[in-house]
């Protein structure tokens, strides 16, 4: 003979969950309806993030400053420019993330020196005279070895064509951390017009693949 389970049987539902005291939700100021790149750069990406000390713009914006004085051409420039820009979703492996973020809307060897530029950061390069960044000693430690999925990244990045591309972004990038220069965005303001597609409903309102990454740069705070 069967019988209907008692309550200590059945599943508890919340009709709410309970509230973290350690959830804060972060005050910004508005955007646009639709927000430009620029828009995320100085009203987003401006404030550091994930335990940063250094926001994201001024860093990018330097590195990208030294690449144009060096006469590097406008897809490496860019590339300067949104290298480190996967650090408004997420700090570990943020240049797949960044590359992730910006393809629907760049050339593609602008996608793919951001991409790569997270493996090649690790491996010295005498032949333009780069050396394996000296504070990642203390970052890292002494006898630090990437996985091994950072070493196939470099070694398959190694022999590709547009590897000076990818070298080029960590050739200008740990040398970008001057906090007491000013921020100056306004010399890539026509190279973004070139060779960024803007979407005309704004980034996140677009129907892209990582229209959901921008929205949670735009609104980070969001408990869902």
């Amino acid at each position: 003979m069967s019988s209907l389970p008692d309550d200590r049987d059945r599943p508890k539902t919340l009709s709410q969950p309970p509230a973290n005291p350690e959830f804060k939700v972060e005050t910004l100021a508005p955007l646009p309806k639709k927000p430009t790149l620029m828009d995320l750069l100085v009203g987003r990406l401006n404030t550091p993030r994930h335990g940063m000390q250094f926001a994201v713009t001024p860093h990018v914006a330097q590195s990208a400053a030294q690449a144009l004085k060096a006469g590097l051409d406008e897809e490496t420039v860019l590339a300067c420019l949104l290298h480190d820009i996967g650090m408004g979703v997420a700090r570990p492996d943020h240049g797949w993330w960044g590359a992730q973020l910006i393809e629907p809307y760049v050339p593609e060897r602008v996608t793919w020196a951001v991409r790569f530029h997270q493996a090649l950061r690790f491996y010295p390069d005498a032949s333009v005279g780069y050396e394996y960044p000296a504070f990642y000693q203390s970052l890292f430690g002494p006898d630090y070895k990437p996985p091994e999925y950072i070493e196939a990244a470099y070694r398959y990045a190694r022999n590709h064509q547009w590897y000076m591309s990818a070298r080029h972004v960590t050739m200008y990038d740990d040398y970008s951390f001057d906090q007491d220069l000013p921020l100056n965005l306004d010399p890539f303001v026509d190279i973004i017009g070139r060779h960024f597609r803007q979407p005309v409903e704004g980034l996140g309102n677009d129907t892209s693949p990582s229209a959901h990454m921008w929205r949670t740069i735009i609104d980070p705070s969001k408990p869902l």
